[in-house]
């Protein structure tokens, strides 16, 4: 049937053009889109109380070593010996830690959520244009199917079908749109990449740290199991900001899969593997459908009679009232 053969016929057209690749790049632009215009405030929300946390502990921690404090369990017989030197590791730490201070204060949303705004301003253009396209060969054999199933008449719309066809210019200018957009995107992902590194890699390693700085020195350090057993309150309270701070990174993952997402496909995404497909598709199909319309003008309505006479062509050729013959 004609419908079909031309639904083919834009299917092969639609493989030839690439049309395929620029339908799965908008979609994972579409879901950059997403995660950028969703983002939570939260979870940094909360990272930034539990930084300022850590560092009431440790300062807590070294105001207390002045006053004998800082050792506990069987460590308080002698913590003349034992606070200095615990006191020199947790100052190590401390500058360690202020590190991690810069980078969650460095890391800010603002930027990203405006990137959300502007991308989905150029899709709402980019990727109705684009599904429009891909999906008018299904569109067309879908059409085909149920006449065929209902022996009925198809009704395909093919004006709206050409209108989609003429997209391309809108959709190119926001295609430049969005690509003006990836002017500060290496130094802002890159610089946000860095940091969230920092905070991953300070948290994960905590505990494990914070056993290390309150350790019983040699030649006593068989007995820092002793005295773990009934820790410093500064170490209670910084192993309590270090699982806050980790369900506060696994609260993160949407940002970190944004961050690593716009590094892989938008920074240096070359717009012509959207725009090219497109205008090549365009090409082809409006070739397609001015061809039918060629077909199905031969078949004016004073001509339908003489037409249908044959039982072939009532098979191929249907008529809607006031419109020109569609073909099945």
């Amino acid at each position: 049937m004609a419908v079909r053969e031309i639904a083919t016929q834009l299917q092969e057209d639609r493989n030839k053009s690439n049309l395929k690749n620029a339908d799965r790049l908008v979609d994972k632009i579409e879901e950059l889109k997403n995660n950028a215009s969703n983002l939570s405030t939260e979870p940094l929300e909360n990272m930034k109380e539990v930084v300022s946390s850590w560092r009431d502990s440790i300062e807590y921690a070294l105001s207390d070593s002045d006053y004998g404090g800082m050792a506990t369990g069987d460590m308080a017989m002698c913590p003349w010996w034992y606070n200095p030197q615990v006191e020199f590791k947790l100052k190590e730490y401390l500058e360690e830690f202020e590190e991690v201070e810069v980078a969650v204060a460095a890391i800010k949303l603002q930027p990203f959520q405006e990137l959300g705004g502007k991308m989905a301003q150029a899709m709402n253009t980019i990727t109705p244009t684009v599904k429009d396209l891909h999906g008018l060969p299904d569109m067309l054999r879908d059409i085909a199917d149920q006449a065929n199933r209902n022996n009925a008449r198809p009704l395909a719309d093919t004006e709206s079908m050409k209108i989609s066809l003429k997209r391309d210019a809108e959709m190119n200018k926001s295609l430049r749109s969005l690509e003006r957009c990836q002017t500060r995107l290496p130094e802002l992902v890159t610089t946000t990449k860095s940091n969230y590194r920092k905070l991953s890699k300070f948290f994960n390693k905590a505990k494990g740290r914070i056993r290390e700085v309150f350790t019983v020195p040699s030649p006593c350090c068989w007995m820092s199991g002793y005295v773990m057993d009934q820790p410093h309150v500064a170490v209670i309270e910084l192993n309590r900001h270090t699982e806050k701070a980790m369900n506060s990174l696994d609260e993160f993952h949407q940002f970190a899969d944004l961050l690593e997402g716009l590094q892989q496909t938008l920074i240096n995404l070359d717009f012509t593997k959207i725009s090219a497909p497109v205008t090549l598709f365009s090409s082809l199909a409006s070739e397609r459908l001015a061809c039918l319309d060629k077909f199905v003008d031969a078949v004016r309505p004073v001509k339908v009679q003489a037409f249908f006479a044959s039982t072939e062509l009532k098979s191929k050729f249907l008529l809607l009232p006031g419109k020109k013959p569609f073909l099945s």
